[in-house]
């Protein structure tokens, strides 16, 4: 089992940046059956989203808003960051990595060790565990951890997945800390299960005669609902067994905003107090890797206490890949949302002109 506790690190600082535009369920009633959409608006719980409109602000682009905002809050010097680690399936290029290109267009420093990860519902978590497995021997002081997912809007035929799917990039910020109680790990692969969401585009699909195919995510929904509401309450129940812990130990149970009904199943099944199971689903749509962050800062946005809160949170999706995590963080170190519609034109300029 990939259970795991590493001590020694804390959570300094957490910010999610998602792009101005805005879609509702309304929008979609030109496209789709009202009905169909009203239906879907209520098992869902996702009555709008925010997304780039052209694709104009990429995931990169939100990750380093984000950044910048934690940079500017917490007063870091960007030669103190010693990796950055960018945990998403939407990069800027196939490559080079997005990690090199943030820490250039950050200003961090060339000492800095940075890295990409393909994952997606549960890249929050595992992105916790790579950033603190960095800062185990002390020598590391910082990590910047990124994560996050942009999609299209409304695309060429609409579903009602284009209203499900939002766009988020999150910042978060782990540092060293001697004798901090760090956090905590439980975490699986199911990759018998990789046929139940993704995309049908790359490497693998790119043959002779057939050299695209949608990129649009395929889903299937019934594999997905029943992946969830079965291993996720199991992965709770040997989360808390093996570190001797009680549901009710937690102040917040944030799980990736997948789906409200699905949730709920969840939260019943784990016997949660729903009062302390965060929602932002309905306002941010599923984002991906980005959902346990952007209901944290959600959460607390209103919140400047020092006092520590006990957090326990959980990925599961695409992959199939899942994972629980514990930390503590103070809420005046969870900032609000933030929205931008910020472009990186150098990045953007290097791909118009090689289609010159």
């Amino acid at each position: 089992m990939a259970i795991d506790h590493i001590k020694n690190v804390k959570i300094s600082a957490v910010c999610c940046a998602v792009p101005k535009d805005k879609l509702t369920a309304e929008d979609f009633y030109k496209y789709l059956n009202k009905e169909s959409i009203q239906r879907f608006v209520k098992e869902a719980g996702v009555h709008q989203k925010f997304y780039s409109k052209n694709r104009k602000t990429m995931t990169s682009d939100l990750c380093f808003e984000a950044s910048e905002e934690i940079f500017r809050k917490k007063n870091i010097i960007r030669e103190s960051i010693d990796a950055i680690i960018f945990i998403s399936q939407t990069p800027d290029y196939g490559a080079p990595t997005t990690s090199g290109t943030l820490q250039y267009r950050l200003g961090l420093s060339e000492n800095c060790m940075a890295y990409d990860v393909n994952l997606g519902c549960s890249g929050y978590v595992y992105g916790l565990q790579l950033a603190a497995s960095k800062l185990q021997s002390g020598f590391m002081k910082k990590v910047l951890l990124l994560v996050g997912d942009t999609v299209n809007g409304i695309s060429a035929k609409p579903t009602l997945n284009d209203l499900l799917f939002g766009d988020c990039g999150s910042a978060t910020l782990i540092e060293y800390e001697k004798n901090a109680p760090g956090f905590r790990f439980d975490l699986r692969t199911i990759g018998s299960g990789f046929k139940a969401l993704g995309a049908t585009t790359g490497l693998r699909y790119a043959y002779t005669g057939h050299p695209s195919f949608d990129p649009a995510i395929h889903m299937d929904g019934l594999a997905i609902f029943t992946f969830s509401i079965t291993k996720v309450p199991r992965l709770f129940k040997s989360f808390l067994k093996s570190f001797d812990l009680s549901i009710d130990n937690y102040d917040a149970i944030l799980l990736h905003q997948a789906n409200k009904s699905m949730l709920d199943v969840i939260i019943k099944k784990i016997k949660a107090d729903k009062n302390k199971v965060p929602f932002s689903l309905g306002v941010y749509g599923n984002t991906s890797s980005a959902t346990i962050p952007n209901v944290m800062c959600d959460f607390y946005k209103e919140n400047n206490s020092d006092k520590e809160v006990s957090l326990i949170m959980a990925g599961f999706g695409i992959g199939l890949s899942l994972g629980i995590a514990d930390a503590l963080v103070s809420p005046k170190d969870i900032f609000p949302i933030i929205s931008t519609d910020i472009t990186w034109d150098e990045g953007r300029s290097k791909v118009e002109n090689a289609n010159a």
